[in-house]
């Protein structure tokens, strides 16, 4: 375990430059080389790739907070990167296009987000026509991030490890620290904050612990809305009885899915209480 912790509020490093022509030149294909390989463990089992988020928006009053960015976001980021390169865009324009048609992106993950965000009031609390509206016109309203916010892999798999884990692993130790703990200061203190899961969950309590974050401010946790969590979400949102279903579903072994839930109820009773709301 890595048991420094010297954070000083900073806002993410831009890193485009260094991997400008490569964005440019092969786009999706330069998803996970050498060419976009951030750092490696001295064992060579984790690994960290570039991805273009270094797009902040101090403004949003609402943080979405996942473990790392996925395959389908490496490729939507870099996708939309190297089209607005060869556009001839600004840097920040390249960065927020990419951020905006990237973060929580794919077939699966957002449209799951966005029907928990629905689920739990989240747009109407934001003063917000729908979910979707915060990848469109109120994007504005929206800070998308991840507790290692560069791509991080572990024996070539996406990293899907606990926060001890990524505590205890120098390069995500050293990406979430600098890329992610150090720009919460930045940020809104009126923002709320979702994680996706219980590794990003366990990661905002713990910089709410060290004053990065008040605790009225961290939600709780939703489901993790990607493929890979199978009906969780739909346990999550009491569709499904966890109890129902077949044994062999890995989901069965969550009982940590209803906890979460109430968990995000009661906090959001708590913020349409406040005087901040605007619902």
């Amino acid at each position: 375990m890595i048991e420094s912790f010297n954070v000083k509020p900073a806002p993410q490093p831009v890193l485009l430059d260094r991997f400008r022509n490569v964005l440019h030149q092969k786009g999706r294909e330069a998803v996970r080389t050498n060419a976009t390989l951030l750092a490696r463990s001295d064992n060579g089992r984790d690994e960290l790739f570039y991805v273009p988020f270094e797009h902040m928006n101090c403004r949003a009053r609402l943080v979405i907070v996942g473990i790392t960015p996925g395959p389908n976001q490496l490729e939507l980021a870099y996708g939309a990167a190297q089209a607005r390169l060869r556009a001839g865009l600004s840097d920040d324009l390249v960065l927020e296009r990419a951020k905006k048609e990237g973060s929580f992106g794919g077939d699966t993950m957002r449209p799951n987000l966005v029907k928990m965000l629905a689920f739990f009031g989240i747009p109407e609390l934001l003063g917000v026509g729908n979910a979707n509206d915060l990848w469109g016109t109120a994007w504005h309203d929206l800070h998308a991030t991840s507790v290692v916010p560069h791509a991080a892999f572990r024996s070539g798999r996406p990293f899907a490890g606990s926060f001890q884990d990524v505590l205890g692993t120098k390069p995500f130790r050293e990406c979430f620290e600098r890329d992610f703990a150090a720009t919460l200061p930045l940020i809104s203190q009126e923002a709320r904050y979702i994680a996706l899961g219980p590794t990003p969950l366990e990661a905002l309590d713990w910089c709410s612990k060290r004053g990065l974050l008040k605790p009225e401010q961290v939600l709780g946790a939703f489901a993790h809305p990607s493929s890979r969590g199978g009906s969780q979400v739909a346990v999550y949102l009491g569709e499904k009885p966890i109890e129902a279903l077949s044994p062999k579903d890995p989901v069965k072994k969550r009982k940590w899915l209803v906890p979460l839930a109430e968990r995000m109820s009661r906090s959001v009773a708590a913020w349409r209480a406040s005087p901040a709301c605007v619902a």
